[in-house]
């Protein structure tokens, strides 16, 4: 811990947060997540005294002992008892918990990544700790998460080529649609558990669809309908029109994979995945483009005019297909909405003389879109995709690339 523990919670216990400025709210919440961090490694040390009575017949599981003293739910149970585990296998992040170096959700992102390892891939994932311990650290819980997939999958497939191949197929065997009533308010609630490759599919279908209906409803008269509200008739006009005659449309995936991991397969730094991040195996995207229209994506390959200046008002698809391919989520640092839910929002807007250029577009979730516009807050890029947000009060918010995609570089 930066602090003592009993530093801390003085800190913690003797700031009001309600006469705070920026960065001292800022430096409050550092101080409770160290505290919480401690707190977190206390609980760790906890669970495992209570797993090694358990053994011995002198006390209950310790995901019982969590819901009934801890006061947390089933699900924060497991994820505790989950925390120990690695903590036990991988002691170093034990003592980054107690000193504050990283958070609960930096652990759980592990136990998340490991849960399907079998016992020889859960080991190779441990040898891993140090680099991981220097990768948690410096970086958020979002982004180690998806560093510890990333490791979790190249393992799994080094040990088995079919391991993804056959985590989709159980995917697609589970997949589901299931309807009901909320008794409460009377809406009518359909939840659809489908595989990465089905959603994105439907998705790929909706944000065209959405993005006609926007095009219409900014040049018709009458009130423009929220966000949610567009996503939904989206949803409704790709289910009921598409496809005259009885004629399938076929659908339209996006697929950022590099030449040689199509060739050869799976290589180190290897890229196969879908416009909105989900990875996929090699033999999927194969096999995808006997039933879909594929998208390769070679900026400007084809020859398409990407930068339209002022012809047209709004983001071609070539274009989205564009930032797609560097992006997958919004541009604000903190925000990982999927680049599927934003705005392509110009720089300098097109009713002030603004271009509609790939240079000058990025993508922003609406709460995001509406800071820039409503909020005060400034938010400009260089050439290189090097993004600078400013608060309101003029001060530098962040600073750095908002690429997110992985380096495909040998």
């Amino acid at each position: 811990m930066r602090h003592p523990p009993d530093d801390v919670f003085r800190l913690v216990r003797d700031t009001d947060p309600d006469v705070l400025d920026a960065d001292g709210v800022d430096s409050f919440i550092r101080h409770v997540a160290d505290l919480k961090a401690w707190c977190d490694a206390r609980l760790v040390r906890a669970t495992r005294r209570q797993r090694a009575l358990a053994a011995e017949g002198r006390a209950a599981d310790p995901r019982s002992s969590l819901c009934n003293h801890g006061r947390t739910s089933s699900k924060e149970a497991a994820a505790a008892a989950g925390r120990e585990e690695v903590c036990t296998t991988m002691p170093a992040f034990e003592d980054a918990l107690v000193d504050g170096t990283v958070s609960a959700g930096h652990v759980d992102a592990i136990a998340a990544a490991t849960k399907d390892l079998d016992d020889a891939e859960r080991s190779e994932f441990v040898g891993e700790a140090d680099s991981l311990l220097g990768d948690a650290a410096g970086h958020g819980v979002d982004a180690f998460a998806k560093s510890c997939r990333d490791l979790a999958r190249s393992i799994r497939a080094r040990h088995n080529a079919r391991s993804d191949i056959d985590e989709l197929e159980r995917q697609r065997a589970q997949s589901k649609i299931t309807r009901w009533v909320d008794s409460a308010t009377g809406m009518h609630k359909t939840l659809i558990d489908a595989d990465p490759v089905t959603d994105r599919i439907i998705w790929a279908a909706v944000q065209r669809e959405r993005g006609q209906l926007r095009q219409r409803n900014q040049t018709a008269d009458g009130p423009t309908p929220s966000w949610e509200r567009l996503t939904v008739d989206a949803l409704v006009e790709a289910v009921t029109t598409g496809g005259g005659d009885d004629v399938r449309r076929r659908p339209t995936l996006v697929v950022h994979i590099d030449i040689d991991k199509l060739r050869q397969g799976l290589h180190q730094r290897g890229i196969s995945q879908t416009d909105s991040g989900v990875e996929l195996p090699v033999e999927t995207v194969r096999h995808l483009a006997c039933e879909a229209n594929i998208i390769p994506v070679v900026l400007d390959g084809n020859g398409v005019v990407l930068d339209e200046g002022r012809a047209k008002r709004l983001a071609t698809t070539e274009q989205r297909v564009a930032l797609e391919a560097m992006q997958a989520t919004c541009s604000h640092p903190d925000c990982t909405v999927s680049i599927d839910d934003c705005r392509i929002h110009h720089l300098e807007p097109w009713s002030r003389g603004g271009t509609t250029d790939l240079s000058t577009m990025a993508p922003l979730c609406e709460p995001h879109h509406h800071l820039v516009h409503e909020g005060g807050w400034g938010f400009a890029i260089t050439e290189d995709r090097i993004a600078t947000w400013t608060r309101p009060d003029g001060q530098t918010h962040r600073t750095g690339p908002i690429n997110d995609r992985r380096s495909i570089a040998a």
